[in-house]
């Protein structure tokens, strides 16, 4: 008797997960989001694209590639975001050379560079 109680207990957890899986993938499946910027990303999800283009930066060497890389995050302007992103990077404890790669795509871009970047993507 109590072994019957024990099988049906178990068989009615196993039929509730199961149902519960069915109405999940075939009722309400998980749909991704439409139209979300980039520019809504979280501080730690920006610091590691930025890190990622001053990676890039550092491989390449191409500013105007990478300002364009960091517009896309920030249109308004990316410099602030390298900045930004050091600033939280410093406050949450990346490793020295991540720091340094920051540090060295922020004083690798002049005045000067930013301002012909601004020149061209106003003629584009």
């Amino acid at each position: 008797m109590k072994g019957r109680r024990i099988f049906f207990f178990t068989l009615a957890i196993l039929l509730g997960i199961g149902a519960g899986l069915l109405f999940g993938w075939r009722m309400m499946p998980p749909k991704a989001p439409v139209d979300a910027p980039i520019t809504s990303l979280r501080a730690d999800f920006k610091t590691d694209l930025v890190l990622m283009a001053a990676e890039f930066y550092q491989k390449e060497g191409n500013t105007f590639l990478v300002l364009d890389q960091l517009a896309e995050i920030n249109p308004e302007d990316p410099i602030s975001l390298i900045g930004t992103s050091l600033t939280y990077a410093k406050q949450i404890g990346y490793p020295e050379k991540d720091l340094q790669l920051l540090e060295n795509l922020l004083t690798q871009i002049d005045l000067e560079v930013y301002q012909q970047w601004q020149d061209q993507k106003g003629t584009n």
